[in-house]
Order: C-alpha cells, then structure tokens, then sequence
C-alpha cells in the first residue's frame, strides 16, 4: 500500500501526475518533481522547463526544512552583447482592465535553471529513477490533454506572445488559427520526445546530456550571434543553490521560506511581522479593521521596496519598515506623494505542494515569465523572458550582475504550528505573491482556518495607491473597505475570481497524521490524495 499523501496543483495533469508516482512508491520530492515536468502539458503557457524555480523540502525523519534554489541567472559573463532582439509587447488584463508592457525577443532570455534544477534535486532528495518520474509528463504531452477553461483564460492574456513564432503558433492556435478553446486538444509531441531521451540516461550521464541537447541549441538561438545575451560561460556557470530557508515565528508557529536572493521571502517575514505590530489579531478574519491593518502593512511594504530595491540588505531594515509603517498609520495616503509604480499582471507562475503523512513536505514554484515567444530548436521548450520582467528589476531593465541569480517574488513556505501541525504552500501571482501568502497565512495561523476556509477568505492588495480587493468575497464591499481606503487613493473593485490575486496550493497534515489539502478556486486548484 503506497503512503498518504496529499497533491495539490493547478491541473488534473500535475495532480495525477503526483498520486501516480506515489503509488508507485515515490516519496513527496519525486512527486513533486513529477508535477513539475507535468506542468508542460497542464500549463504550458505559464511555465516551461526553460524558467526557473524553488522548492522548499521539509525531511520529517531527518528534520529540517531546505530551499532549492533552481531559478535563472543573469547572462554576460563574457562581456556586453551586440545588437539584441528585445521589444516591448503590451499585454492586456481585463481583470484589472489595466495594459502592462513586458519585454520578449531572444535578448530577453536569462539562463534557465528549471530542466537541470529538477533533474539536481530529483537526484539528490528522490527515490524513483528519472526516466519513472517523467513518464506521467511525457504520457500527457504526446496523447494530448483536452483544454479547460483555465487553459482558455491563461492563453488568452499570452496570446500575442504565443502568436509569435511557428512553434507558438502550431501548439497553441487551431485549424482556423485561433486559440485553442475549452474541449480541443493540447500536445507537444517535440517535449515528449526530448523527457523520454532525457528519462533514458542515468544520473551520471544527465548533465552531458542536457549540455548536448539543451545548453547547445541554447546558444545557437539565443546567444550574440543570434541577438541574445546568453553565452557558454554563462550556462556552463549555472547550478542549484541549496540554501538554509528563512525562519522566523509568527503567532506561535514558525515560518520557513524562501531567502535572499528572493525578494520574495523577505517581503513575507515583513509584511508577517508588521501586521502583528499593528495588532492585525484584534480585527477577526473578513473584518473592516483587519482589512485596514492588511492595507496599512501592504501599502508599507510596498512603498519602501519601490523607494529602495535594496531595502532587504540593509541591517536596519526591520526598522525601517517600522517606521513607515507608524507613518502610514498616522498618514492617510496622498500627504507623502506618489510611489513608484509596481506591475499588475497577473503572474504567469506555478505552485504545487506535496505533504506525506509523516510530515515529509515539498513545495515548488515555477515560471518562465510570459516566454520570449520562442523554442530552444527541435525541443519543445518555450524560452523565458526574465530579463524583460519589470517587477525582477525594481531598480530598471538591464540593471544585473552578469552570472548573479536573479531575483523572484516565489516563496514556497512550510509553516510548523505550535501543536505539531505542518503546512507547505505557495502562490503565483507575480508582486501579488506576498500579499496572497501573508493574508493566508493569517488564516491558518491566526484564525485557525483549515486550508479551504483560509484560501476562501476575500483579499485585498495594495500598490501605487491602488487598493485591490475581491469584492465578490468582501462582506458589505465597498463599504467595508472605507478605514482601508485610507491608505490608497483610489478602489479597484474584482466582482468574480480571476488570476490577478494569486493561487494559493495548500497541502497540510494535522497532529493525528490526518491530511486535507486546499486548491485556490483563483486558479483552478486541484487536490489529489493516495493512501
């Protein structure tokens, strides 16, 4: 009998994926892993394994959480490039009824680490060969999953990404040249194929392997000779970095997520600990003051990251955001000027999370941006186009280190409660991940939601003195909201569910051993359960 264990994701085919390798005697990292790669065919438009990607591991027997740091590098280590392919392309979300303009082109890739960071970590924390892992992927991706609308809308705010290049076209558009539609057929039989080659090397083999087929069409297409930035330095300079995750306690539990580099992480330890100075646990969960003291913390946190991109390196930062957050609660917003202006999209990124009923847990995030509107050749991998993400750059595009790991919002978060209780979560949803997290952790942690009624409770967020809110969740809204308003000029109103306000996956294992998981309705959140 294989172990319990609880699956959570944003598609049938990640899912399935996750319980198929647990029965068959995985343990939560092959899993994962396998939801990773299954992500091609159940998400093929929010993410590639030519992205990047975290994943945070909680060894129940050998204890201790870890973070797996598979996410992209900058290019340049063999100097500046020529002429680049790189243009902006506006994007339309009518969720927010707001145009962001993202950067593509071949000058826009970063150096992936999705595809060599799974194989890495499959080898090192997995139990079943690779080729076992990947079969459930490659399965999906050469027969064809039928469209849903979660497929439908993801395409929908990409198409003109997709519509770019050949292989866009030919994957994602139908007879007639229009986007797939909910019940046509999606498959990537190139992908297949190269996960079945790649599934028939062993261990010892897999990095030459992915330097043969991978790393060399890379260079071909999106290296200087073919107006990119990516060099052979610069791919044979990239690895996983295993880092100690970053802990701190709130309300009694303790929080273990995603460090430095991350912005993302840091971003969560603040934002937690100033909503427990300004005492967010007086206002019960829907209420108008907790909705005050959420907008108080958001509005902080988000002013002082746009005012300074460094503001987590610095010593003193606790203090800081200390400070503007006594301010912002004195202040109405409007007496201190304008902040600098975040980006709204909705977040092309992945989360799925796994909990065995030993407490085993693992949580990987992924993206690959919106794509760059091109494939590695003749491998069925759609490139990432970081390096024209605004929100990875708070201090300008172009403004990186050759060879740094770059930056990310993704915080894969294992929480440890007081009573021996274990959570693993994560989010998309691009600078809404914060937010998403923080409001939700509340609820688990705070509340004493279990993982459904948590994900269910109505959000807000705050940027650029936008208060965002989900209406359609928020008892008595707009009303409600009048003391948030305060520290925003204006309301956007959300009357239905959408992307924009993140996908929190919730997998968690109560002190009896008893699993429940928690798929966010925001992006199709699905559960699946062994044992």
């Amino acid at each position: 009998m294989s172990q319990a264990a609880i699956i959570v994701a944003s598609s049938d085919q990640s899912v399935n994926a996750g319980v198929e390798i647990i029965r068959a005697g995985g343990n939560v990292v092959d899993a994962a892993v396998a939801a990773a790669f299954a992500t091609s065919a159940g998400e093929p438009s929010i993410t590639s394994l030519a992205g990047g990607g975290v994943m945070i591991h909680r060894d129940a027997v050998k204890g201790g959480v870890k973070i797996y740091d598979l996410f992209a590098n900058a290019p340049g280590l063999e100097g500046t490039p020529g002429p680049l392919d790189f243009e902006g392309i506006d994007i339309y979300f009518p969720e927010g009824a707001t145009t962001q303009t993202f950067h593509i082109g071949r000058g826009a890739a970063a150096v992936p680490g999705t595809l060599g960071g799974l194989c890495a970590v499959l080898e090192k924390k997995g139990r079943l060969p690779l080729g076992e892992v990947l079969a459930p992927a490659i399965r999906c991706l050469e027969e064809g999953i039928e469209v849903r609308d979660y497929q439908v809308a993801c395409f929908s705010y990409l198409e003109g990404i997709l519509r770019l290049s050949e292989f866009g076209r030919n994957s994602f558009l139908n007879k007639k040249g229009e986007l797939l539609a909910a019940g046509e057929s999606f498959s990537n039989p190139a992908l297949a194929g190269t996960l079945r080659d790649l599934g028939g090397c062993e261990p010892e083999e897999v990095k030459a392997w992915l330097g043969e087929n991978i790393e060399t069409p890379i260079l071909d297409a999106f290296g200087p000779s073919s107006c990119g930035r990516i060099t052979a330095r610069d791919l044979e300079s990239w690895k996983p970095e295993f880092r100690e995750p970053l802990e701190f306690s709130f309300a009694g539990a303790r929080i273990f997520t995603n460090p430095a580099p991350s912005f993302g992480g840091p971003s969560i330890h603040q934002t937690l600990r100033l909503l427990a100075e300004a005492g967010v646990e007086s206002g019960p969960a829907g209420s108008p003051l907790r909705y005050e003291r959420l907008a108080a913390v958001f509005r902080s946190v988000s002013e002082l990251r746009a005012e300074d991109p460094d503001i987590f390196d610095r010593d003193n930062s606790s203090e800081l955001f200390s400070s503007r957050l006594r301010r912002n609660l004195d202040s109405p917003r409007g007496e201190d000027g304008e902040a600098p202006t975040e980006p709204r999209a909705p977040g092309s990124t992945a989360h799925i999370s796994v909990i065995d009923a030993d407490g085993n847990a693992a949580g990987i995030t992924l993206s690959h941006g919106e794509g760059n509107g091109f494939e590695i050749p003749g491998t069925g991998i759609l490139m990432n186009n970081f390096l024209g993400e605004e929100d990875l750059f708070p201090a300008g595009l172009g403004n990186f280190i050759p060879g740094a790991r770059l930056s990310t919002m993704m915080a894969p978060t294992v929480i440890e409660y007081s009573d021996g209780a274990v959570s693993v979560l994560g989010s998309g949803g691009a600078n809404r991940i914060r937010t998403a997290i923080a409001q939700v952790v509340c609820g688990l942690v705070m509340d004493g939601l279990d993982p459904s009624e948590a994900i269910e409770q109505g959000r807000i967020h705050v940027e650029n003195g936008i208060l965002s809110a989900e209406s359609f969740a928020i008892e008595g809204c707009p009303e409600s909201l009048a003391d948030a308003l305060q520290h925003a000029d204006e309301l956007d109103e959300f009357n239905s569910p959408g992307l924009f306000f993140g996908g929190v996956h919730i997998a968690h294992r109560n002190t009896a051993g008893e699993l429940a998981g928690g798929g966010d309705f925001r992006r199709n959140g699905t559960v699946g359960k062994t044992g």
